[in-house]
């Protein structure tokens, strides 16, 4: 899901130290500029327009019968301070930087939208998940739920000097719904509002088509405005080709140059020296690094051995076999590299073996049960991943949405061979496989995952054995496995779904998915109670309901044993040059290691004792511990004051 916005800001520091090398290499690095820009060709004086009245959110503007916050929490260190630069690994080179429109997905215009350079009406509390303001600093829902109102912070500005103005917000809409832009999940999710009206320079509303907690949410703070002095009434054709690689001025506190865009090897986002919202509560100590670096290096090895070198700050470590075996350098030893498994709620989806419950012989709850007691992940957690997985017991991993009463199965095989038997499955033949109306119980089994995935699969296949069943495994491409998937084409397959920071059970739960093709409820789960479940959902707009009734909403279908569940990281693996400092909490609470250009920031004393220790092979920095559980903690007092 796209959204939400973060801080920025700055500060000059001696760059001579942050571009040392850290490898063995005499190849000097090439030192990123790393001087704050302006891109501003209008000079519009601060505050409101004079000619707005404060009724419609000029000078005065009171905000009575409006919502805003305060006193929020803040996601960067206060102590943070601006300067320095900060080299990231991309796979591949962006299709377009564009951030809206097709091929509008990649890490580069993810980061854009992360606030590096486009902004949301509102942002989230990093904490409770709460409304605050960005562009907006009031906004109002009127009592039938389906008319939002904002008033846009008259300081705001863009990047090239103009006023954000409630025009912006209606010209952005416009693209988004244009299906000349190619993109047709915008034209259908924003296709769900009317056309918003700028009642006034600062005062934008917008009515939902329908009532659903969530039509706030994307408008609010999934939305990234552009401005529309470049986007008002041009077609979205013309969108896609004059901004294919033609960046458009932000209000963030980032910017991308021609001269600093690489085709196919990287580009460097520039710190503004003029940001509007510099001082705004909710920058605080995030955006610090002046220039930022998106590195593309597709091979993964090329990757780890440029970062063991220095050329890369950070690194997102994927394979647990390679967390286990190949941090045994000399830098990691004396503390130059640090790693830490940063515990936080970034979302997991569910993954493990999805067995179609519409057809035999998994329309019977007992073989369902059966083969899931066969799915030993724990042994395969043991004997191949490095026992750094936690299982799974629910469609919400380790997250507050995860029902805690779910049944939590493992390996048994009497219990199999019990289930198995009640359902009919007694006699077996002389190979040792249940047989029954002169049919032996056999399954095939796709999978696309190669090697990696075959090792535990023929442990699987092994145990499958003992109780009577035989297993062919058989190798396919992911679009195929993909498309037996959607169409309900099969009997049993290994998935993987990704995790959703906001659940939406209506696409993988609700009974009217689980026979329409091309939705995510495989197994095809269908009950009454889930459908109410959903509709209350969509219209709670009190959080913490909202808990309860996930949490309800994965009780019953995880008895359905729709699948058999397999395992998550609770954590995120990152390493990195240990020069940095960051916040306590290191990473946000939802988000992946990406945020690190983001929260962390260069500090000088710690990159005058990384330099000196890199001088000295007599000398080793602190090596701190690796498993990092703030976010845990905080999620352990919630639920203690919630009881």
């Amino acid at each position: 899901m796209k959204n939400r916005a973060i801080i920025l800001a700055l500060v000059l520091i001696v760059t001579s130290a942050l571009f040392i090398s850290c490898g063995k290499s005499t190849k000097p690095k090439k030192q990123i500029d790393t001087k704050p820009v302006s891109i501003k060709q209008f000079d519009t004086p601060p505050g409101a327009d004079p000619s707005v009245p404060p009724e419609l959110g000029g000078n005065g503007f009171t905000g009575e019968g409006w919502q805003t916050a305060v006193n929020y929490n803040v996601a960067g260190d206060s102590n943070a301070i601006k300067g320095g630069s900060f080299t990231m690994r991309i796979p591949d080179f962006p299709n377009t930087l564009r951030n809206m429109g097709k091929d509008a997905n990649s890490y580069v215009n993810n980061l854009m939208e992360f606030g590096l350079m486009y902004e949301g009406l509102l942002a989230q509390d990093p904490v409770t998940e709460e409304w605050i303001p960005s562009l907006a600093t009031h906004w109002k829902i009127s009592e039938d739920k389906k008319t939002f109102s904002y008033r846009i912070n008259p300081n705001a500005r863009w990047a090239d000097g103009k006023p954000v103005t409630a025009e912006d917000v209606v010209a952005t809409w416009k693209i988004l719904v244009d299906p000349g832009i190619l993109e047709a999940y915008s034209n259908i999710l924003y296709g769900t509002y009317e056309q918003p009206v700028a009642e006034s320079k600062y005062i934008v509303s917008v009515k939902t088509k329908e009532e659903n907690w969530r039509q706030f949410l994307y408008f609010s703070g999934s939305m990234r405005i552009l401005p529309a002095h470049y986007i008002g009434n041009i077609k979205g054709s013309e969108y896609l080709e004059k901004f294919q690689f033609e960046t458009i001025p932000g209000s963030g506190p980032y910017t991308l140059l021609k001269e600093d865009i690489n085709k196919g090897q990287s580009v460097t986002f520039r710190r503004r020296s003029d940001y509007w919202a510099e001082k705004e509560r909710f920058n605080i100590g995030i955006n610090n690094f002046d220039a930022i670096k998106l590195d593309v290096i597709q091979d993964e090895s090329l990757a780890f051995e440029k970062f063991k070198k220095g050329d890369i700050d950070v690194y997102s470590v994927n394979r647990a076999q390679w967390w286990a075996e190949r941090f045994d350098f000399d830098e990691f030893k004396r503390g130059l590299v640090a790693r830490y498994r940063v515990y936080n709620e970034n979302p997991n989806g569910v993954q493990g073996l999805v067995f179609n419950m519409r057809k035999p012989p998994f329309d019977d709850i007992r073989i369902r049960k059966a083969v899931t007691y066969l799915w030993d992940r724990v042994k395969f957690n043991e004997k191949l991943f490095f026992k750094q997985y936690e299982m799974e017991y629910s469609y919400y991993p380790g997250s507050v949405y995860e029902n805690p009463n779910n049944p939590r199965v493992g390996f048994n095989l009497d219990s199999a061979r019990m289930l198995l038997e009640e359902a009919g499955w007694k006699e077996k033949n002389s190979e040792g496989y249940l047989v029954k109306d002169g049919k032996i119980f056999e399954l095939d089994l796709p999978f696309d995952g190669g090697p990696g995935q075959e090792r535990y699969l023929t442990i699987f296949q092994e145990d499958l054995k003992k109780a009577g069943i035989k297993l062919n495994l058989k190798q396919i491409d992911g679009t195929t496995r993909f498309k037996l998937g959607n169409e309900r084409n099969f009997t049993i397959l290994v998935t993987a779904w990704t995790g959703l920071r906001i659940p939406n059970p209506e696409s993988s739960l609700k009974s009217n998915t689980a026979d329409a093709p091309n939705t995510t409820n495989w197994p095809g789960i269908k009950d009454a109670r889930i459908d109410e479940l959903c509709d209350l959902y969509n219209k709670t707009y009190d959080k913490k309901e909202r808990i309860k009734i996930i949490r309800e909403i994965d009780g019953i279908a995880c008895n359905y044993f729709g699948y058999g569940f397999g395992w998550y990281v609770p954590f995120q693996r990152i390493a990195f040059q240990n020069k940095f400092s960051y916040p306590e909490w290191i990473l946000p609470r939802t988000s992946d290691y990406l945020f690190t250009c983001i929260l962390w920031y260069y500090d000088p004393e710690k990159a005058a004792e990384f330099d000196a220790v890199k001088s000295d092979p007599n000398k080793k920095m602190e090596i701190k511990p690796e498993d990092q559980k703030y976010w845990l903690k905080i999620k352990e007092q919630e639920e203690a004051q919630n009881k």
